[in-house]
């Protein structure tokens, strides 16, 4: 095994970390299943069968992608090569402005449909606004909140 440089260190402890998080958020996707399952099954959990089906395929589903991710970086922090590789592809400046394209176009989708939501939801039902209209004030208050720190820090 070759000497890392101390870019690759670097961005090796950055993977660790990034593994310790999906580790973190592995456990307490299971944590969520396992109560989900003991919950409705031993203890008559008040929770209709679509609404348990959904959460046993979502909780189960990111689970998996989280191992997914986990095996895929603890085989690239094993190997130097694919570390400098997976390095040099996601610190490139071409695929960091496409990410950034794709967030920005993503975020303005997701504030005009929840907009458009909560307009129809108003007409549908006051819990439909009430709850749409939440998410779009979490979602401009983030906004808000990263722009403020981001104009400072940048």
């Amino acid at each position: 095994m070759r000497a890392l440089t101390k870019i690759d260190r670097a961005y090796r402890k950055k993977l660790q970390k990034q593994t310790l998080i999906y580790s973190a958020a592995t456990i307490f996707m299971l944590a969520c299943l396992g109560i989900l399952l003991i919950g409705t099954t031993w203890y008559e959990l008040a929770i209709n069968d679509r609404a348990a089906g959904f959460l046993f395929g979502f909780f189960l589903s990111l689970s998996c992608v989280f191992l997914i991710y986990i095996v895929r970086n603890h085989r690239t922090m094993n190997d130097p090569e694919k570390l400098r590789q997976h390095r040099i592809a996601k610190t490139d400046e071409r695929n960091l402005a496409i990410s950034s394209k794709s967030l920005q176009i993503t975020g303005s989708v997701m504030a005009i449909v929840l907009l458009i939501l909560t307009m129809v939801g108003s007409f549908i039902s006051a819990d439909l606004m009430f709850v749409s209209s939440s998410l779009l004030y979490v979602f401009l208050g983030s906004y808000l909140i990263c722009y403020l720190y981001f104009r400072k820090k940048l």
